[in-house]
C-alpha cells in the first residue's frame, strides 16, 4: 500500500526551488500526508519519555565500562576520556531553543553598522561563505528556510516559530577519514565529536558576526530544524540511502551547522550528484549495518517504522530505534555505513573523476561499484550480527 501510493510523483509538490538540472527534484514530499517533525520523536529523545521504545531508559555510554574491561582494540579508557572530550565544545553552549536568539548589536560599532551602503545579498552570502570557511567549515550554502524542515517542538516540549528568520547559512564540518575507519569503536567516535564541537564554534561565531552587521541570528547544530534537507537545499549534497547526506568532496564524512537569519542572503540551489541512482544499485551501508537497520529495497518506498520517522517523503526510512539500541550496547555511537559509502573517500583526483561521471550518468554505477569494492572491500561487519538477546 506505502509503495502504490507513492509511485505517482504527480501527487507530490517540489518544496525546493529550481535547480541546475532539468527535471531534477531532490525530494518528494506527499504534503498531505508530512508534517513538521516534532523534535521530543528524535531517538535520542524517547529512551526519557517513551517506555515502548526498544532503548527506554538506555543511555549511550552506558556499557563503556564493559567495553573497557574487554580490552578491545579501540575501547580503552584513554580513548574513551579523548570522546567524551572531543565533545566537550559542543557541549558547553546548551541546547538552543527558538527563543535563544542572538538579536542585532545596537551600540557595538554604530558607527559601522549603521553605514547607508547596504550590501547587496549576494555581497552578504559572499562574504559570510567566506567567513565560515576561515572558521574552519569549507563548504557552506546559503537559502531559503523552508518551514517544513522546521521543528514543530523542540526537546523540552516549546513550540517553535520562526517565520521572521526566513534565510539559513548552511556548512560542513568534514570529519576525519582514517578515524572513521575504526568504526564503531570509541576512536571513530571521537571523530564525531570533534566535528561536533567544531560546528557549535562555527555556528555561534557566524552568528555573533550577522548579529554585529545588524541582523537576527539563531546558531543551531542539530537543534532548531532538520539539518540535511536544509543542506540539499543550500546545494550541499543528496539524501543517501542511509537517510545522511552525501556531500561531492566528502561523501558521508561530515556534519552539519545552521545559522537562521533576517539577513539577506543570495539563493543558492540543490545539485544533481547522481546520488539516488547509485544508492539503488551500491548498499554497501546497509551491509555494514550491525543491526540491519537500513533497508536493502532497490527503490524507496516511503514506509516508516517508528515515531521517530517523518512520514510523507519518498526516501528509504531507517529503523533508527535499533540503531540507537545498538549505541547503547556499543557503549558509544556507530559510523559503519558513514565510512563504508564509496563516496566517502579522500578528495583525490581520481576520486573526483569517478565522482564527476557518477553525476554525469548511471550507466557505469555497476562498474565503479565493482572496482569500490575490489580497492576497499565490501563491509565485513555483517558477519558480526549481534543477536536480539545480546543487544
Amino acid at each position: 500500500m506505502v509503495a502504490k501510493h507513492f509511485s505517482t510523483i504527480s501527487q507530490y509538490v517540489r518544496l525546493d526551488r529550481p535547480c541546475m538540472t532539468s527535471g531534477f527534484a531532490p525530494y518528494q514530499i506527499d504534503q498531505a500526508t508530512y508534517k513538521r517533525f516534532d523534535q521530543r520523536n528524535i531517538c535520542f529523545s524517547r529512551p526519557k519519555w517513551d517506555k515502548s521504545f526498544i532503548a527506554y531508559g538506555r543511555r549511550i555510554y552506558q556499557n563503556a565500562p564493559q567495553r573497557i574491561a574487554q580490552g578491545l582494540e579501540g575501547y580503552t579508557k584513554e580513548h574513551f576520556a579523548a570522546l567524551t572530550a572531543s565533545w566537550h565544545i559542543h557541549d558547553l553552549v546548551p541546547r538552543i531553543e527558538a527563543s535563544q536568539v542572538i538579536l542585532p548589536k545596537k551600540d557595538s560599532h554604530s558607527e559601522l553598522t549603521s553605514d547607508p551602503s547596504n550590501p547587496t545579498p549576494e555581497q552578504n552570502s559572499s562574504f559570510i561563505k567566506e567567513f565560515a570557511k576561515d572558521l574552519g567549515a569549507p563548504v557552506v550554502g546559503t537559502t531559503k528556510v523552508n518551514k517544513n524542515w522546521v521543528y514543530s517542538q523542540d526537546v523540552m516540549g516549546e513550540t517553535i516559530e520562526i517565520d521572521h528568520l526566513t534565510n539559513a547559512v548552511v556548512f560542513l564540518v568534514p570529519m576525519d577519514q582514517e578515524m572513521l575507519k575504526k568504526s564503531p569503536t570509541f576512536i571513530a567516535s571521537t571523530a564525531v565529536g570533534v566535528a561536533y564541537s567544531k560546528c557549535r564554534f562555527i555556528a555561534q561565531s557566524l552568528a555573533e558576526y550577522i548579529s554585529q552587521m545588524g541582523h537576527i541570528a539563531l546558531p543551531a547544530v542539530n537543534e532548531i530544524a532538520l539539518s540535511v534537507p536544509l543542506a540539499i537545499d543550500a546545494g550541499l549534497g543528496e539524501f543517501a540511502r542511509n537517510g545522511l547526506l552525501i556531500n561531492d568532496q566528502y561523501g558521508m564524512g561530515v556534519r552539519i551547522g545552521k545559522v537562521l537569519t533576517d539577513m539577506p542572503l543570495a539563493q543558492d540551489s540543490p545539485l544533481d550528484l547522481g546520488v539516488r541512482r547509485f544508492c539503488v544499485k551500491c548498499k554497501k551501508c546497509a551491509d555494514s549495518c550491525p543491526v540491519k537497520a537500513i533497508s536493502y529495497k532497490d527503490e524507496p518506498d516511503g514506509r516508516t517504522f517508528s515515531i521517530s520517522n517523518n512520514p510523507g517523503a519518498h526516501k528509504w526510512y531507517v529503523q533508527v530505534d535499533k540503531c540507537y539500541k545498538f549505541w547503547t550496547y556499543n557503549g558509544s555511537d556507530c559510523s559503519n555505513c558513514v565510512t563504508s559509502c564509496p563516496f566517502t573517500k579522500p578528495n583525490t583526483w581520481s576520486h573526483r573523476m569517478t565522482r564527476g561521471i557518477v553525476k554525469r550518468t548511471g550507466s557505469l554505477n555497476g562498474l565503479l561499484l565493482r572496482i569500490d569494492n575490489w580497492l576497499y572491500g565490501r563491509p565485513t561487519f555483517q558477519s558480526r550480527k549481534q543477536s536480539s538477546d545480546e543487544l
